[in-house]
């Protein structure tokens, strides 16, 4: 009793006060007092096996809200549709290897969807598309990965819309994203500022089924760069110039608060994601 007292920091007759009154809060006899020392009772072996058990998992609790302990469980993220392509599954499966008890929980939607449920705790992180000028949330720990241009484009054979001079193609029928997307939001402001009216032709978040409308003459429509760079109906279609339509990108990747043992988890995948976009744009240049 004597070390106890010396390790929590008291006197003994403090110390006996305090056994004194759990025995009072837990209506039970704790120590055998005809014994000098006093024993232990049988109600006071019980409640010292029940105490360790409370001690144990409570060093477990602050082990865990520590996020020193191995994560375990879901794992939230959220893709923008303009990313949620096969390649990000490279990012996925490599971050699975390095927590194999990690359980991935993964959707997709608009960017300013996906930045409010983080906001509400309901995702862990997010891959998100921004145009840029867009304002960064400040409440959300994050990195920018690319920044990367916008490509207005038509189909080959509507060669007569090819240049700034006839600028008469804003007025054509568009193939864009649904509503909800900011880069679409953004065309519709400056064909606005145009004096014309959004004429939609499609929507949809398929940024390859876009590419085939938009090179079979449905409309026109604005894609990433690097998606037409690589794919195989790039040359069906040209680049529109026009001043008042460059448009370029941020992508970026945010994490939620507060994530305990996920904030090891997101920051991994943060600079797992750091080395995918790196490598794409060499690969690229």
């Amino acid at each position: 009793m004597e070390r106890a007292a010396h390790d929590l920091y008291l006197t003994p007759s403090a110390f006996t006060r305090r056994i004194q009154r759990l025995e009072a809060e837990l209506s039970v006899v704790l120590l055998d007092r005809h014994f000098k020392p006093p024993k232990l009772t049988q109600a006071g072996y019980e409640v010292l096996e029940k105490s360790r058990a409370i001690v144990s998992s409570l060093s477990d609790l602050k082990a865990f809200t520590s996020g020193d302990t191995t994560p375990i469980g879901p794992f939230r993220l959220g893709l923008s549709h303009a990313l949620a392509r096969p390649e990000i599954s490279k990012v996925v499966i490599k971050l699975c290897k390095q927590f194999p008890l990690l359980q991935p929980s993964i959707c997709s939607d608009v960017s300013c969807q996906l930045l409010a449920r983080l906001h509400l705790g309901e995702l862990d992180g997010a891959l998100v598309v921004l145009p840029i000028g867009t304002a960064l949330p400040h409440d959300l720990e994050g990195v920018t990965l690319a920044h990367e241009a916008m490509r207005l484009v038509q189909a080959r054979c509507s060669a007569k819309f090819r240049s700034s001079r006839s600028s008469e193609f804003h007025r054509r029928n568009w193939v864009l994203n649904p509503v909800g997307c900011l880069v679409r939001e953004e065309i519709k402001n400056r064909v606005e500022r145009l004096g014309a009216p959004l004429v939609v032709a499609a929507e949809l978040h398929n940024p390859d089924l876009q590419l085939s409308l938009i090179a079979g003459n449905v409309g026109v429509g604005i894609l990433r760069a690097s998606f037409l760079r690589t794919h195989s109906l790039r040359t069906r279609v040209n680049i529109i110039e026009h001043p008042s339509f460059n448009i370029s990108i941020r992508i970026a990747f945010f994490r939620a608060r507060h994530l305990g043992t996920r904030e090891q988890v997101a920051l991994e995948l943060q600079k797992i994601l750091v080395k995918h976009f790196e490598d794409a744009s060499e690969a690229l240049s």
